[in-house]
């Protein structure tokens, strides 16, 4: 059988019987050809690393669809509203493969936005951690349909347990009374609904089928190389996102590897020690932090020339096809856990003096674009130091166009294949404006395909038209200026009326804050970064007005800034710096 690109030869046991049928599928031949292979971890109390192995997950996930079927669950909406968890991955795993549908969703939303989404989505169970129980109850009382509140970490009187749901669906299995395991169901129906972020506007309810979750998880592995020195990885964002779950661990669980849950973005930096993960998954945000963290560790040890001359020496040693990153940069990797080999980044456009940085350090930065209607995996650039600014080819399971594209080039992203989802739960209209007759989805960000692969230019949301009639793309100056000014921690483009004149004008503004209390106060020093930005920027590209917010940028669970009304209502006149 011919190898998948992400597939190593040990992994290829299993895929003996030929392509997985279904996600279902994936985990019953884990248990089979993976049964003592640990394929998830976490820690216990004692901070002691605790092991699932492929059988443990396919027994555990079996039995908690019998539990809850025996629970009159079969076919219910099932809300997850949780800390992240090897539970929460098991329990997305049942309910999307056979139970009903599940939609996980952020547990720190607030009160109505959370009665609002578990209302769209017709939630009929919510599966919670224990310390938000007295919150969902609150929220139930505006969710008509939702009836029944599982915890998953921990037993509260009244309401039912996943370890007890678990122990009943094997007490029903040693009574030959179990149907889960050799349940039929049509991966073609609704499994999972997703929210889109809302950023910018409405959350709206993606309805992925089992199908598209299997073809995402194939796409996922066949773009990412997967050599042996990747053998385990972490999970960090949050589960409720697309990337994490969907994308990141089913495509672990796919080929047999074993991926660490860390359950607290608090204890990461401790976790990722214990774990000692050669792969992670993150947001550009927190790339950023870990590169600046390297050298800022450096300096203040007294160690940053002598780690520019190990940089010199490992490139030169290199080129002689000899790797000496590990033992020459131990000190650098260890707060990492001492095997970081591989970054996988999603969400956003990458500094590519990070990446360059990244690769000069041994560690290897691929960059993953999606969007959550595609399931959400669209493109990776695996070699990203040799072409930053793209996000790769489209997976080998998907077809890419540009719609419309302009003189140079850029028009609407439009994909399709088997991974792009059934549309938008009960909202027909919104579904006719983006999920087209002839298969394709319209993506809404604006894009060039040059040679096969795909460069992003912004959201066409976002995007900000002029007086002129001149069209700005946010996110591009945005990049612009993230790669030269490096000590902002937040940056968003936003027009804002601004007397000029005696007349107001819709005028290029940027907002800032900058965390570092002396940078903050060196205006002269940020006026002057900005005019050497604004000097590499077309006329109209230019900024005019630098807002300084006094505290960060309000932004989703996946760090990005909400933009519209959210930036307008920072925007305060006396704190503003006039270019």
């Amino acid at each position: 059988m011919k190898l998948i690109k992400g597939i190593d030869k040990e992994s290829a046991i299993l895929f003996k019987d030929g392509p997985y049928k279904s996600i279902k599928d994936a985990i019953s031949r884990i248990r089979t050809y993976f049964a003592d292979k640990p394929i998830l971890a976490d820690l216990d109390v004692n901070k002691n690393i605790r092991y699932y192995t492929g059988k443990m997950i396919a027994d555990e996930v079996d039995a908690l669809g019998d539990g809850l079927i025996a629970m009159g669950l079969k076919d219910a909406h099932v809300a997850i509203v949780a800390d992240n968890s090897i539970r929460y991955v098991l329990t997305d795993i049942t309910v999307s493969n056979g139970v009903g549908v599940v939609t996980p969703i952020d547990k720190d939303a607030p009160e109505d936005l959370m009665a609002t989404l578990l209302s769209k989505c017709d939630a009929n169970a919510v599966m919670c951690s224990f310390y938000l129980v007295e919150k969902i109850k609150k929220v139930a009382e505006k969710c008509p349909l939702l009836k029944t509140i599982i915890t998953i970490d921990k037993k509260i009187e009244g309401h039912p347990f996943y370890e007890d749901i678990v122990a009943d669906g094997y007490k029903l299995q040693a009574e030959r009374k179990g149907e889960y395991k050799d349940l039929d169901f049509d991966i073609l129906k609704p499994a999972k609904i997703l929210f889109t972020s809302g950023t910018t506007g409405a959350n709206k309810g993606v309805v992925l089928s089992g199908a598209n979750l299997l073809a995402n998880m194939v796409n996922c592995f066949s773009v990412v190389k997967a050599p042996k020195q990747l053998n385990t990885s972490m999970s960090i964002l949050p589960m409720h996102h697309a990337t994490e779950i969907n994308t990141h661990i089913m495509a672990r669980i796919g080929v047999g590897k074993l991926t660490y849950i860390n359950t607290s973005m608090r204890d990461m930096m401790n976790n990722i020690k214990i774990f000692k993960p050669s792969v992670i998954t993150i947001v550009p945000m927190i790339a950023n932090a870990f590169y600046n963290a390297i050298w800022t560790n450096a300096r203040k040890a007294g160690m940053e020339k002598k780690l520019k001359m190990g940089i010199k020496l490992c490139r030169l040693v290199d080129k002689f096809g000899k790797d000496i990153y590990r033992k020459l940069m131990k000190d650098v990797y260890a707060p990492f856990g001492g095997n970081l080999t591989q970054i996988v980044v999603g969400g956003a456009a990458l500094n590519p003096d990070v990446v360059k940085g990244f690769k000069d350090l041994g560690i290897f930065v691929c960059n993953g674009y999606g969007i959550t209607e595609c399931g959400p995996l669209i493109s990776m650039n695996a070699e990203t130091y040799k072409d930053y600014r793209s996000v790769g080819p489209a997976c080998p399971g998907l077809e890419a166009k540009i719609l419309d594209p302009d003189e140079d080039g850029i028009g609407e992203l439009c994909v399709k294949g088997k991974s792009i989802s059934l549309g938008y739960y009960k909202d027909e209209e919104s579904t006719k404006k983006v999920f087209y007759e002839d298969g394709f989805f319209n993506t809404g960000d604006l894009a060039t395909i040059k040679g096969g692969k795909i460069y992003l230019t912004g959201r066409k949301k976002n995007v900000i038209v002029l007086e002129n009639g001149k069209n700005v793309y946010p996110e591009e100056i945005e990049t612009e200026i993230e790669n030269s000014i490096l000590y902002l921690n937040d940056i968003v483009v936003y027009t804002a009326p601004i007397e000029v004149n005696g007349v107001k004008k819709e005028i290029l503004c940027c907002g800032v804050y900058i965390e570092d209390e002396e940078k903050r106060k060196d205006v002269e020093k940020l006026k002057a970064d900005f005019i050497a930005v604004n000097e590499k920027l077309s006329s109209y590209k230019k900024i005019n007005i630098i807002h300084m917010a006094k505290e960060p940028y309000e932004r989703t669970s996946l760090r990005k800034i909400k933009r519209g009304d959210a930036v307008l209502a920072k925007h305060n006149p006396e704190n503003v710096i006039k270019l």
